[in-house]
């Protein structure tokens, strides 16, 4: 079974004055009889308020007004506590001075979040160092090579030979892929009429020296296993 719920204890009498007297004091605001009990969580009950309320109305103490179809009750103002106008000035032109103050802190606080979201997006140090390690070797690299332009020592290419030499290079590319095809497609007939193993054709052959001489390839072997490396490249 839950705990029982330890029963308040409600006060009474002289207490209970005291306290509803305190909180309309310090709250300075109208309550009816539900509100004080409600607001004091029920330390003074709904009926005691009332009859509390009414007995202090009666002999003066607060100030009761009719609102619908209940009383309201405030403590009385003294007019001693009233502000002049002098005051109420002095008091708006403080208002106005904190005003002033609030909106310069909010602008102030702009300029500093703009400022720090911008130190963020700045390089750390270790980082602008770690760029700089490998920006270095790249820099030096270009440095001798535009030393080297500068000493003469590298002529530029003429335009005219440039564009000859690539025209020549791709007549080259083309003849050299039709040759390959040609040879791939003798190959794989002289591959299908050999039973054994169609690298020994080329071992010794003076077949493969007067193609390989055709297509710019060093012949120059020393061993069947240089040999053997370059027929496997020219079926790759």
């Amino acid at each position: 079974m839950p705990p029982k719920k330890e029963k308040k204890e409600q006060l009474k009498g002289d207490e209970a004055t005291e306290m509803i007297l305190e909180y309309l004091t310090k709250q300075n605001r109208p309550y009816s009889a539900t509100d004080v009990s409600s607001n004091l969580h029920n330390a003074v009950t709904k009926v005691t308020a009332a009859k509390i309320l009414k007995e202090m109305h009666e002999s003066g103490q607060i100030e009761g007004r009719v609102s619908g179809k209940q009383v309201v009750y405030h403590v009385i103002q003294d007019p001693k506590d009233s502000v002049s106008e002098e005051e109420l000035k002095a008091m708006d032109e403080e208002i106005e001075a904190l005003r002033q103050e609030a909106t310069a802190l909010k602008s102030q606080f702009k300029d500093i979040q703009a400022s720090l979201n911008s130190l963020k997006s700045t390089p750390s140090i270790s980082s602008l160092n770690d760029s700089v390690a490998i920006l270095d070797p790249e820099v030096q690299e270009l440095e001798e090579a535009l030393a080297t332009l500068q000493s003469g020592a590298t002529k530029p290419v003429d335009p005219v030979q440039k564009a000859a030499a690539e025209v020549e290079y791709k007549r080259i590319e083309k003849a050299y892929l039709k040759r390959q095809k040609q040879f791939k497609e003798f190959w794989a007939v002289v591959c299908d009429m050999n039973e054994g193993d169609p690298t020994e054709l080329w071992v010794g052959s003076r077949f493969i020296i007067a193609f390989c001489s055709s297509q710019g390839i060093s012949t120059k072997w020393t061993s069947d296993r240089e040999i053997t490396n370059t027929i496997e490249k020219l079926l790759d």
